[in-house]
């Protein structure tokens, strides 16, 4: 139908000369009626769109419309906080820690007491600094594990946040139209709403995708800003502690498991041997930090990971887009550094 028809099919609707479906096919933008049999007026219009010019033309700004659709997008995530901000802070003495309960934090306590003889303090900000520096050297596939668990809780509660953030905000600057935000891509209002619109503006000859901006871009939009300060969307409310906790739990039994068969073993194993390993090597080497052989400039390498009895430097090599890993005992990591020609790094 000619655009002219979509105030005249809203008009033909109240009077009860046409059909929903009618009043549907009259615009594009309307994909659903509800109607009230009571009063048509107050029948409910479903409004959708495809793509940004509606909110461009009301001045949202782009990187607000991007935010908005990413927040709520089922298929891509924002992501608030990525790996390495959640890393840095745990070993700067922060985040998982105050979200522990307390049978965790007395796995913690347990755990402490044999890597970490020192005074349990969660409320010291450098014993738990130095205690998440042991623990993630010592035990990384766990601690990793825990961390990025956290990692996507944080951005489920912090999601969920934002979008209640905006959709709040929306409807505050929609209300008072008379619409309703129900996404990004979809508005509601009533048939009456609609006919009382196309009167004050006086655009019956326009579509509802072209009225739209009309009625909004005269209340001077004042919302947004939305992605500035993404750290307020927060409330610990949010936060699925249950199951963060819960998975925290498994890990802190593995290495709790680990330590335990350690020292239940042949007694060739000692706990402290181990320890004492991981401390001599993280001093000189960051974890997941590559760094050039010394006596081989062409090969690569970094510390994966540490394996407990026997004790062993998990270590990957690369040359050029080649990658080989190595397990290696204390000497053996030595070796590779200042005697490569030990080891046929020419087929890694």
């Amino acid at each position: 139908m000619a655009s002219f028809d979509t105030f005249m099919a809203l008009r033909d609707f109240v009077k009860g000369k046409i059909s929903r479906y009618e009043l549907e096919d009259s615009d594009p933008d309307i994909y659903h009626v509800s109607v009230d049999n009571s009063n048509r007026g107050l029948s409910v219009v479903k409004i959708g769109f495809n793509d940004d010019k509606f909110w461009k033309a009301i001045g949202l700004h782009d990187d607000d419309i991007w935010f908005m659709k990413m927040i709520n997008s089922n298929y891509s995530g924002y992501e608030f906080m990525d790996w390495y901000s959640v890393k840095d802070d745990f070993v700067s003495g922060y985040t998982i820690f105050g979200e522990l309960n307390e049978d965790n934090i007395e796995k913690l306590k347990r755990i402490s007491r044999l890597i970490y003889p020192k005074k349990f303090d969660l409320e010291n900000e450098q014993f738990r600094a130095d205690f998440a520096n042991k623990l993630i050297k010592t035990f990384k596939v766990e601690i990793d594990d825990i961390l990025s668990d956290y990692m996507s809780e944080k951005n489920s509660e912090m999601t969920q946040v934002a979008q209640d953030y905006i959709e709040k905000e929306l409807n505050n600057y929609f209300n008072e139209a008379g619409f309703t935000y129900v996404s990004d891509d979809e508005f509601k209002t009533t048939v009456g709403n609609l006919v009382m619109w196309y009167i004050r503006e006086n655009s019956l000859h326009l579509p509802i995708y072209e009225l739209l901006p009309k009625i909004f871009t005269a209340n001077k939009i004042n919302i947004g800003g939305w992605q500035e300060d993404s750290y307020q969307y927060q409330d610990a409310e949010k936060f699925d502690s249950v199951s963060f906790n819960n998975y925290v739990e498994r890990n802190l039994d593995k290495i709790i498991e680990k330590i335990e068969d350690g020292s239940l073993s042949d007694g060739e194993f000692k706990m402290q041997d181990y320890v004492d390993m991981v401390d001599r090597i993280s001093k000189k080497f960051e974890l997941d930090k590559m760094y050039n052989l010394p006596k081989n400039k062409d090969v690569r390498f970094k510390i994966e990971t540490f394996e407990m009895n026997p004790n062993k430097i998990v270590v990957k090599l690369s040359k050029g887009m080649k990658q080989t890993t190595l397990k290696l005992t204390e000497e053996n990591f030595y070796n590779l550094l200042y005697q490569p020609t030990l080891f046929n790094l020419e087929e890694i």
